[in-house]
């Protein structure tokens, strides 16, 4: 079993690099997005396609993988937490490819910058990178925090939200902008809770038992 660790090994490099991608197409989508900056959202879009490939490799390795040593147990969860991950990360890459897409199709010129939305995108960064620390190092109660972490991110959305419904009250000539800004917020939001799912199956990988299945039996148990 020492080649199959070390394609455990090699696959978690892969999942590390993915992660700093999508981190990276992150920053950067909210960067120009706020910047107006439609010729670098262009570069951000096509950069997309690598985040795919970055998925499709993996996947590949995953599935030779199951076929060559055929694992159990705890191996197979490792394989199925490597596929469910990387397919994961690709959402979180393609929500920032459509924040740039919503500067593009935009009429609107020059700057948005909102406070909310950079505070909203450093949580989300965060919520990545202990996310990825937690499968790092297999670190189960930093998955649940991860998991966790989802609920603080809504709150910041419905801030944004409720901010830009009160700046379209005051300024209904500027629905189209303050919309946008809302959009913009609601695909950060949806990457965290992608995040959070992350935490879920480590947990998965860890246990074998998910954190959504404690939620349904405490519900149960009311």
């Amino acid at each position: 079993m020492r080649r199959f660790e070390a394609i455990i090994k090699e696959l978690e490099g892969d999942l590390m690099e993915m992660a700093n991608l999508c981190k990276e197409q992150t920053e950067n989508a909210i960067k120009v997005f706020m910047e107006g900056d439609k010729n670098n959202a262009k570069i951000i879009r096509k950069k997309d396609v690598d985040i795919d490939l970055m998925e499709i490799n993996i996947e590949d390795k995953c599935i030779k993988s199951l076929a060559l040593y055929q694992p159990v147990a705890e191996d197979l969860r490792e394989i199925i937490t490597v596929l469910k991950i990387s397919s994961k990360l690709e959402k979180v890459g393609d929500n920032a490819s459509k924040i740039c897409k919503l500067l593009l199709k935009s009429d609107i010129e020059g700057k948005r910058y909102n406070e909310l939305l950079i505070v909203m995108k450093n949580y989300l960064l965060d919520m990545l990178d202990e996310a990825m620390d937690a499968f790092k190092n297999r670190d189960e109660k930093l998955a649940i925090e991860v998991y966790n972490m989802d609920k603080k991110l809504h709150e910041l959305f419905e801030q944004l939200y409720r901010s830009m419904l009160t700046k379209i009250i005051e300024n209904p000539n500027k629905i189209t902008l303050y919309t946008e800004i809302i959009f913009a917020g609601k695909y950060l939001e949806r990457s965290g809770n992608i995040v959070a799912s992350i935490g879920d199956r480590i947990v998965f990988m860890l246990t074998g038992e998910r954190i959504k299945e404690w939620e349904l039996e405490e519900e149960i148990k009311k």
